[in-house]
């Protein structure tokens, strides 16, 4: 078979997910025929591997599962993947999530035009209401960006040229958060324009308990200091009045976390609160 794109997905204890996803791309694969899936097996000790070979049994999909065990990490995953993978499009998805039945065919047609793409998420399908509402719809309706205007592509939904990833190196190891978004700063500092393409849309999936959702937001926090560092070329700092607001505003709320919502809402701030602080000492290069 000639393999017009490869969907490279890292999976790490994808059990209780991996299995949607593949439903999803199955349907996809209607839009895009002659593609080729790749699972990264990180390190998973849980029954994942085991569910996607027998998914690929009864579907007889053209999926392939590749040991990725020498180092933990995200970005270590994907490079295996797509290093791997068959095609001249890459495109990267997560195992947690479920692409739409046209992302297939809207995010490979993209790179046709561009060297590097991505599309919207939806927080509405796998997630309950308020924890949709705790992010807002403003960064994955539509094409999100960074300060200076950088636009970048969300890690679950995401395109490449072969050439592309050669070019760039592939992702940065050492960005086991955030790899995606250092990797759209380096492709924007070289002119590599990131096509959107509206109709790849992915059913994003939120953390749904309390402590996943601070951590999460403690390591994003974390990362954006480093991700400034990266864009303006010199040491990031701390704006004490905007973490003064947030302090002010975590006293304010603490009443709320009565309810799970307000809990949710609470910790996502206390977090990115903990992570800008903390990432004051976490880098350094």
């Amino acid at each position: 078979m000639t393999v017009s794109a490869s969907v490279v997905i890292p999976m790490h204890n994808g059990a209780s997910y991996i299995e949607q996803q593949l439903d999803g791309l199955l349907l996809s694969l209607r839009s895009s025929p002659n593609t080729e899936f790749i699972v990264v097996d990180n390190r998973s000790i849980d029954l994942g591997p085991a569910l996607v070979a027998e998914w690929a049994r009864k579907n007889s999909a053209p999926i392939r599962v590749i040991p990725g065990h020498e180092r933990a990490g995200e970005p270590y995953a994907r490079n295996v993947g797509w290093q791997a993978a068959r095609s001249e499009k890459i495109l990267f998805c997560d195992a947690d999530d479920v692409v739409s039945p046209g992302w297939l065919g809207a995010l490979s047609g993209a790179l046709d035009q561009y060297r590097y793409a991505t599309g919207p998420l939806d927080t509405s399908r796998l997630n309950h209401q308020s924890i949709a509402d705790l992010r807002g719809q403003a960064l994955f309706r539509s094409l999100p960006t960074l300060p200076k205007g950088i636009p970048f592509a969300h890690g679950c939904n995401m395109g490449f040229r072969r050439r592309t990833l050669e070019d760039l190196a592939g992702f940065d190891e050492t960005y086991l958060i955030a790899c995606d978004v250092e990797i759209a700063v380096r492709a924007w500092q070289r002119d590599i324009d990131l096509g959107w393409a509206p109709g790849a849309l992915v059913h994003y999936r939120l953390r749904s308990t309390v402590p996943d959702v601070y951590q999460q937001a403690r390591a994003y926090a974390r990362a954006r200091r480093r991700i400034d560092r990266l864009v303006s070329n010199s040491p990031s700092t701390v704006d004490w009045r905007h973490q003064g607001r947030r302090a002010a505003w975590l006293v304010r709320h603490l009443p709320q976390t009565a309810a799970f919502a307000g809990r949710m809402k609470w910790a996502w701030v206390a977090g990115q609160v903990a992570g800008e602080l903390g990432g004051r000492k976490s880098w350094k290069e």
